[in-house]
This record gives structure tokens, sequence and C-alpha cells, in this order.
């Protein structure tokens, strides 16, 4: 494909973004809908209230991250019933976690991306599920959902290879789907073990491999992920041709050090030609300042036409902050009518 080929397709092409523990933390800082924090990995067991239980695990690592006591756990043969209390509490902890009646940034983020695109999340928490429920209120035209850890809220029918809310029926067979699978932070993860997993994966695979920008929310690419990073790697690298016009966007929190971002993302960055851009907000995102036009404003901001204007419907903290789903759907309602006539140009 030539470079002219490139520019042409660049606005068809899908955006993907990868959450991570990170994401839901900064979605609801102040905790969910009882005022339950979201935890990220270093201080996950503090806050699941296992400090005692695992403390009285002969020779288990004295540490607050989840990822070093359970990879610990996992190995220990002789520990397998304190291994499956663990599994449980924390199963129990993220099923019960919900979103507040006010609008947070999961709501935005689902709205602002449309069906060619996709959110892959590492999260077990039912938060993403939850704002897709409520967005649909505005549209049906929302992203692709990949769940790379399994999810408390997704169900799984094994015959017809489908996925959806845990208490829904499959759609093909009318069967009622299946919990799927949480995977723990185990060092050498196995993705192929389950099938739930394994599809989620290929999905995930498929989407890095053609995406023109990847946007990572709140994901570090831990040690323990290392199966995990290579995957991404091999599938950002199936495209073959170099990604010329292609994005790493990485958000993070206002302050993060530079010189942690991870060599996973490094990687991917020098396959795009060194394009790795980094966010101190969520709304600072091309998906924020342009929703459901990312692409298409870099299409015509960068690469086009050199335009270099901004879009007049952007998403602030003032639409959180005014707490009206009605007054986001007012907000995106010209987006809306150009999409239903074929026209998805940035307002």
């Amino acid at each position: 494909m030539n470079i002219e080929q490139m520019i042409e397709i660049y606005p068809q092409r899908p955006h993907l973004v990868i959450l991570g523990a990170g994401a839901s933390k900064d979605a609801m800082p102040d905790g969910d809908a009882n005022g339950k924090p979201l935890p990220v990995m270093s201080e996950f067991i503090s806050t699941l209230n296992l400090t005692d239980y695992i403390g009285k695990i002969e020779g288990v690592p004295k540490t607050d991250n989840i990822e070093d006591v359970y990879s610990w756990l996992a190995n220990q043969e002789r520990f397998v019933d304190e291994r499956i209390v663990v599994e449980n509490e924390i199963r129990e902890y993220f099923s019960n976690i919900t979103l507040p009646d006010t609008l947070t940034k999961y709501d935005l983020l689902v709205l602002s991306l449309r069906q060619k695109d996709c959110i892959a999340t590492f999260n077990w928490d039912g938060l993403l599920v939850q704002a897709y429920q409520r967005m649909q209120k505005i549209t049906t035209d929302l992203p692709q959902m990949v769940f790379l850890h399994g999810n408390v809220e997704v169900g799984y029918c094994p015959e017809c290879k489908t996925y959806g809310y845990w208490f829904a029926k499959c759609h093909k067979c009318g069967e009622q789907l299946q919990s799927v699978p949480l995977l723990y932070p185990v060092k050498n993860k196995n993705y192929q073990k389950n099938e739930f997993i394994s599809e989620q994966w290929k999905i995930l695979e498929d989407f890095i491999s053609k995406a023109a920008l990847i946007t990572i929310y709140g994901y570090s690419a831990p040690k323990t992920d290392i199966e995990a990073i290579n995957i991404l790697k091999k599938a950002f690298a199936r495209l073959g041709t170099p990604r010329y016009f292609d994005i790493i966007e990485i958000i993070e929190h206002p302050k993060f050090d530079t010189k942690n971002i991870s060599e996973a993302w490094l990687d991917l960055s020098e396959m795009a030609r060194d394009h790795l851009e980094l966010r101190r907000s969520v709304f600072d995102s091309y998906m924020f300042r342009s929703p459901r036009r990312s692409l298409e404003f870099l299409h015509k901001n960068r690469i086009a036409s050199s335009w270099w204007g901004e879009s007049s419907i952007k998403f602030t903290q003032e639409d959180i902050n005014e707490d009206k789903i009605s007054a986001l759907e007012t907000k995106i309602l010209p987006l809306l009518k150009n999409e239903d006539s074929g026209n998805p140009d940035v307002i």
C-alpha cells in the first residue's frame, strides 16, 4: 500500500483504546456509587481488606501489590484454599462496584467512539459495561468492547461463541449466558487456556493490527503482563508496512514521570515512527477533543490538509459537572445527524 492509499483510508481505520486499573480510578477518584474505592494493583490488598488474612500466610511476600502476592500463591500448592479465598474476595468486591448516578468519564469515553472502534479493558469491574448501557439511551452506534482479563458483568455462550451482559440470554440459541472467568495476575499468564479469554485476545489482535490511533489509558504494562505485551507487539507489527501516520497516545496522571513510560509503548511507537504523545488528562485526548471523529480530526488536522484547527464539539469537565444525559445528547446531536446521513466529517 502506498502513502496515497494510506492517507485515503486513514479515517475509516479503527481507534483502539486500552484501559487499565488507572482508568477506573481516574473516572471515579472518590469511589463508586457507594464510595467504594477503585484500587490500582499497588494498593489492592489493603483496599479489599485482605491485609490481615494474607499476612497470616507463611512466607507470603510483604507487599500491598496483589500481583506479587497472587503470583506467589499460584506457585504454592499447599495454599490452594487460601488462593481460592483471595479469588472469591476479588470477584465479590468488583461485583458490587457500581457507577454513580452522575455522569463519569467512562460515559464520555463510550460515547466518544463508534462501532468501528474498540475499547479493550484489563479491568475486572463492570463500570465500562454500565456506562455502555447508559449511553445506549443516546445512540446504539457505540464501540466494540473486549475484556482481556474477564469481567464480572460479562456472560459467554460457549456453544455460539457470543458474549454480552451476564444476566442476558444468548441472542443466537436463547440459552442463559455463563459467567466468564477472571484472569488473575500471575506472572506467566496463559491467554489460551480459557476459550472466552482466548477469543477476546483474538479480537484485540485484529484491532491493534489495524488501528491508526491507539490510546492507552491508565495501563502501565506491568512486568507480570509479559505475554500480553508480546501479543500486542506482534499484532502491531502484523500490518507489515511502515505505520507512517499512526499514533500511540498515553493518558497518565499529572505527576507521571515520563521516564517511566513502559518499554512496551516505546517499542510500539518506534514501529509508528516515534509518534508517541503523552496526555496529562483524558480531556486532552483526541477522542475527547473531537468525539466520534478522532481519526477524521487527525486526517483533516495533520495528514490530508494541514488544517490545524479544533473541533467545535468537545467533551470537557463541564459535561460531567452539568451531569445531564439530555445535555450530552444535545451536544452531540449534530454529529449523530451527520452520521445518519453518511457524513462523518469534523464539525
